[in-house]
């Protein structure tokens, strides 16, 4: 008999039985298809004389299900709160043989953002994670938002559209807590099995789209600077060179995870090469799936980023913190940050194999008082080649009445007119596509520390 507990996102799914049967899909791909959902609905600088250095030498001992002679499975599932206990009996046999994953160390040097391979246990006949629900939300339509002609902001609980309060940061000077005056983090994304490890990742710019017209676009829509949405930092720019990634797999087993504290730093500076990173930080959501308390600074230098100083940094994350160094406007280099949180996210995995994300993020850059909202639709598909992906990312930009008004009463105050902007354009409707393409390959540590 095995047992598995499965924390789950929120009450509502632990009343649908259905969600739950293609959670466990997703946990258990090696379950015959007759008994899973049909679809489960759910960067450094680029220079050669600055490489990072990754993760410490590390054996991941994981077991696999290899066969399945002859058998068959009975699941009762009991439902308590957030959790959810399924019971599953096996009848006949079924046949584990334990693997092993070796890494390597690669050269060391000052950009010292380390990254840890997962820690994973083998398969036993009693398995307990406290790890986050797979997804906010399921859905069977995200796939047709990267081709949709409207993208709509999805403010969740029944929280009334008025309410863009609830997702900003605070910048009142009486909140001298920085994990306090935070919107409210959504659970971690969570990826299929077969994109664990390093990811080489190369962007190519498709098009930009203004859905509701280029008259009420202002600079405080996401993307429209420089740094302004980290998804894509500098709208309209093709990284010339890929940047590495990294995916962790996920304690027990069932997915893997973002390393953020790895793959944003390299994607920030491949698409925007002036800029420098200078410090990260997540939040430490390791066994936690709302906390939106922020790790201690990894620095460029490598101070404040070993395991025994940092040891969540690396842990699966929904909210991410950068100071970085870039040029500006007015001229110069100045030291920047900027904090993102991802408010929520859906996952639509099909039967075929491709595998679809949508995510949304509210980000605060502080030395420009300027808070962002957009929403980061991804789709990934396998090629035959193996460890060769395929797939197109999509930003929505969104900009709520209250941010475009700043613009309005500025306009107001030099007696160039405001007007009601309210009548202008949809708040809760995105006012920006920003469109790309990706390719991504399999690639060893030693490759990816060389990116």
């Amino acid at each position: 008999m095995a047992m598995v507990a499965i924390s789950l996102g929120n009450s509502r799914e632990t009343r649908n039985p259905y969600l739950i049967l293609r959670r466990l899909a997703v946990l258990f791909p090696h379950l015959p298809r007759s008994m899973r959902a049909n679809t489960s609905t759910q960067p450094m600088h680029p220079s050669r004389s600055r490489r990072p250095r990754c993760c410490k030498s590390n054996n991941d001992h994981h077991a696999k299900i290899s066969t399945f002679p002859s058998w068959y499975v009975f699941l009762l599932v009991l439902f308590h709160e957030r959790w959810i206990t399924t019971m599953g009996i096996v009848v006949h046999s079924l046949s584990i043989s334990p693997t092993t994953t070796t890494t390597t160390i690669a050269p060391t040097n000052r950009r010292d953002f380390l990254a840890r391979g997962g820690q994973s246990a083998a398969v036993i006949s009693f398995f307990h994670s406290s790890f986050p629900a797979l997804a906010d939300d399921e859905s069977d339509n995200i796939s047709s938002l990267l081709d949709a002609k409207t993208i709509s902001w999805d403010h969740h609980h029944d929280i009334p559209s008025s309410s863009w309060s609830r997702f900003r940061y605070g910048t009142s000077t009486l909140l001298n807590d920085e994990n306090s005056n935070t919107p409210p983090v959504g659970t971690p994304a969570i990826y299929p099995s077969w994109m664990e490890g390093y990811q080489a990742i190369n962007y190519k710019f498709n098009k930009a789209s203004f859905p509701q017209g280029r008259g009420i676009l202002s600079l405080r829509t996401a993307g429209a600077g420089l740094g302004t949405c980290l998804s894509l930092p500098n709208v309209g720019y093709s990284p010339p060179a890929p940047h590495a990634m990294h995916f962790i797999k996920r304690r027990g087993g069932g997915g893997v995870y973002e390393d953020l504290a790895y793959t944003i730093p390299r994607k920030f500076e491949s698409f925007w090469p002036e800029s420098k990173v200078l410090a990260v930080r997540t939040n430490n959501n390791g066994d936690s799936n709302s906390s939106a308390l922020l790790s201690p600074k990894c620095f460029v230098t490598g101070d404040g980023c070993s395991d025994d100083v940092n040891p969540n940094l690396h842990s699966a994350a929904s909210r991410i913190a950068m100071d970085f160094e870039g040029p500006t406007r007015r001229g110069g280099r100045v030291v920047q940050s900027c904090d993102v949180t991802m408010l929520n996210h859906s996952i639509q995995n099909n039967v075929d194999g491709s595998y679809f994300t949508s995510k949304s993020y509210s980000q605060y850059n502080a030395e420009q008082e300027l808070q962002t909202f957009y929403k980061e639709i991804t789709s990934w598909e396998r090629m035959k080649k193996e460890g060769e992906i395929v797939g197109k990312i999509r930003v929505a930009a969104f900009l709520p009445y209250y941010i475009k008004e700043m613009d309005a009463n500025n306009k107001s105050n030099n007696n160039n007119g405001g007007g009601d902007v309210r009548n202008q354009y949809e708040e809760d409707e995105a006012v920006a596509f920003y469109d790309y393409k990706f390719t991504m390959k399999s690639i060893d540590q030693m490759d990816a520390a060389s990116l």
